[in-house]
């Protein structure tokens, strides 16, 4: 579902950051909160009450919103304390459904039809959930985003054939199942930085990449946007959209400087990498790392580099 949902927020967004799935994460493993009474109350103070009319977990997503990456990094081991942030709470109203999922028939005319109108579509595959993307009719296959990484399939990309979806036949189980749609409320433009790193394809890992984001003479502390905590991510490039710091005053100047710190930690391999773009987005205005713009800056494991946009 983020998956869907990110592509639909950049389409009339460009720039929007990556969603968090630590919302849904909380929602699963403390079911105890809500399931009895119906409610939960978000860390702001404010009581969200289920819909009737809503699914089983979504109905906090079109209440209180979801939050990004860039302030609340998913984290598997998610508990309510301890891993949301003022800026998360705060942001999270700017990304809501603005009704529950919806199941669809699960047939090649009805996915074609909602990817003509630039909406993907969520299939479930056994146990697993994908999400379709685009469709070619000269091969007669549906293309898929998988969130197993880079690593799989074409650039983390699989097919289904037309025949697969009629035959309802799975490839990550024996059947597929249900088809949804999502329909999100679209988000205002807030400052991002977009930042992509790649390493080497034999044995590069994003996981070695350690990266802070900072206002550069604010007081606050150094804020970390990669890696997710206790992850096990395989893949090897590193495309991401993150919030600036709430501290951060646009436009980036000589005396409001943004910040980016890398470090290599080489724990998983000692390939290095490089940085491909730092650039920071408000709306229609960009401004880049100068640094960077004559090519790509490679990097050695254990190596510290600092990029900066002025």
């Amino acid at each position: 579902m983020l998956a869907i949902w990110d592509i639909m927020n950049d389409l009339v967004c460009p720039f929007s950051p990556n969603l968090s799935l630590n919302l849904g994460l909380f929602l699963h493993i403390r079911r105890d909160l809500w399931e009895k009474e119906k409610c939960i109350m978000s860390p702001d103070g404010r009581y969200h009450i289920k819909k009737t009319d809503a699914g089983e977990e979504k109905w906090i997503e079109q209440s209180f919103g979801c939050t990004t990456e860039g302030t609340e990094i998913t984290n598997p081991d998610l508990r309510w304390t301890g891993n949301w942030t003022y800026d998360g709470v705060n942001e999270a109203c700017n990304y809501r459904l603005s009704k529950d999922i919806t199941e669809i028939p699960l047939t090649v005319s009805e996915i074609q039809k909602w990817l003509i109108n630039n909406h993907p579509v969520q299939i479930e595959d056994g146990p697993h959930v994908i999400a379709i993307t685009g469709y070619n009719n000269s091969n007669s296959t549906f293309t898929f985003v998988n969130s197993y990484g880079d690593r799989y399939g074409n650039g983390g990309f699989g097919t289904y054939s037309y025949n697969d979806i009629s035959k309802k036949t799975g490839i990550f189980g024996e059947k597929l199942g249900r088809a949804f749609i999502i329909d999100p409320i679209p988000p205002k433009p807030v400052p991002v930085a977009r930042i992509r790193i790649s390493t080497p394809i034999d044995g590069g890992r994003r996981l070695n990449i350690n990266l802070w984001l900072s206002s550069e003479k604010s007081p606050q502390v150094k804020r970390k946007i990669w890696p997710p905590p206790h992850s096990m991510d395989s893949s090897r490039i590193l495309h991401y959209t993150v919030r600036l710091p709430s501290e951060f005053v646009w436009p980036p100047s000589p005396e409001n400087r943004l910040v980016l710190d890398l470090y290599d930690s080489g724990e998983y391999s000692e390939t290095g990498g490089q940085i491909e773009e730092f650039i920071a987005v408000f709306g229609e205005h960009s401004i880049s790392c100068k640094e960077i713009t004559s090519g790509p800056i490679s990097f050695k494991a254990r190596e510290h580099r600092r990029f900066i946009i002025s």
